[in-house]
């Protein structure tokens, strides 16, 4: 185990409530139930909850010690809520499991995939309570709920440094800023935007790896690979380039860092239908291949 996971492994089993209102988010609504304030702590509407969001200002997430991974000096947590939440789904109207996976926990598991995506839209920062316990295994058929052994409030913040807003992939990291760089498949849709018309089709599509393109906008840092302009800042405050391959997927191109490029919306547009698409992707295999290098 790295030392900063070892350092925020939890030896102590301390209360939800408390570790919430050390983060800094207003536990007083806590008080508001049948039993008084003096039990507080154990109310049942936020005791077991996996998420909280205090004033659209902080996120405390509720995360497993077990998941968390150190790489290259940093830890992260990757996540799927929205995933975890159909998964639930599909299994409860199993008829052969019928009861095993409960209703509350896909609430729940939405109920975070919410806050995440408020706290990658507004750049939040987030308080991580590190979990140790025995976590359940829906897909093993186990039916009881998760019971959490130890906790404690990670002294430092955490970020969402990636969201994909069309699968609801997540990457939290520790002690990083938030989401500086977007791209066209992670960038937030406006939320007055009326939902598109969905249609079932048939056919196969590729599918593009999240990581892949997180770390090519972390490679540019916001700076187009091929003209070296800046990208447009969004309403969130960052700054938007397009993931490219510049040998299409479609041709047996790889979906790696070595052949995915960050783009402006212009070089995008002309990348594929610029009369010079043949020589510009040539070049932009050479640029892909040096820029990883370094």
């Amino acid at each position: 185990m790295s030392i900063q996971l070892e350092e925020i492994a939890p030896r102590t089993r301390q209360l939800v409530y408390d570790l919430v209102k050390e983060a800094g988010a207003d536990v007083s609504d806590w008080e508001n139930f049948k039993r008084g304030a003096e039990h507080a702590a154990s109310n049942p509407r936020y005791c077991y909850e996996w998420s909280f969001v205090d004033s659209d200002s902080l996120v405390v997430l509720n995360l497993w010690h077990g998941g968390m991974r150190e790489r290259n000096g940093v830890v992260e947590d990757a996540l799927n809520m929205r995933a975890f939440a159909h998964r639930i789904v599909r299994l409860r109207d199993d008829p052969w499991r019928k009861g095993e996976a409960k209703a509350v926990w896909e609430k729940r598991a939405l109920k975070m995939d919410r806050a995440i995506q408020l706290a990658a839209r507004k750049r939040l920062p987030v308080r991580v309570i590190v979990c140790e316990g025995d976590e359940r295994d829906i897909e093993a058929g186990d039916d009881e709920a998760s019971r959490v052994h130890k906790r404690l409030l990670d002294p430092v913040p955490w970020a969402v440094t990636h969201y994909d807003w069309s699968t609801g992939e997540v990457m939290l990291t520790r002690g990083v800023p938030a989401i500086e760089f977007v791209d066209q498949f992670s960038a937030p849709s406006d939320p007055g935007e009326q939902a598109p018309e969905k249609r079932v089709v048939e056919g196969s599509v590729f599918v593009r790896s999240a990581e892949v393109r997180r770390r090519v906008l972390l490679r540019a840092k916001g700076i187009c690979e091929l003209c070296g302009t800046r990208g447009f800042t969004t309403a969130a405050g960052q700054v938007y380039l397009e993931t490219h391959h510049v040998v299409p997927l479609s041709e047996g191109g790889a979906d790696s860092v070595f052949n995915v490029v960050a783009l402006c919306p212009n070089d995008h547009r002309r990348a594929h239908h610029g009369a010079d698409r043949v020589q510009l992707q040539e070049r932009l295999q050479r640029v892909g291949a040096l820029l990883t290098a370094a």
